[in-house]
């Protein structure tokens, strides 16, 4: 599992991945939920800053 979380933050954004620094906001959380459950499905990463983001040894 920490391998895959990993790589995950490694990605972009994009249509399947999103991150989300904090739940202070919780209708934009709710927002990209309802967007991936209505098309493809994705990944939501909470407490993941979106920029400037720092590059993961592997």
């Amino acid at each position: 599992m920490a391998k895959l979380i990993t790589q995950l933050i490694g990605m972009p954004e994009g249509k399947t991945l999103e991150f989300k620094r904090d739940l202070s906001s919780p209708k934009n959380m709710l927002k990209t939920l309802v967007v991936f459950a209505n098309t493809a499905g994705g990944r939501l990463l909470i407490w993941i800053e979106d920029y400037p983001r720092v590059e993961v040894p592997q």
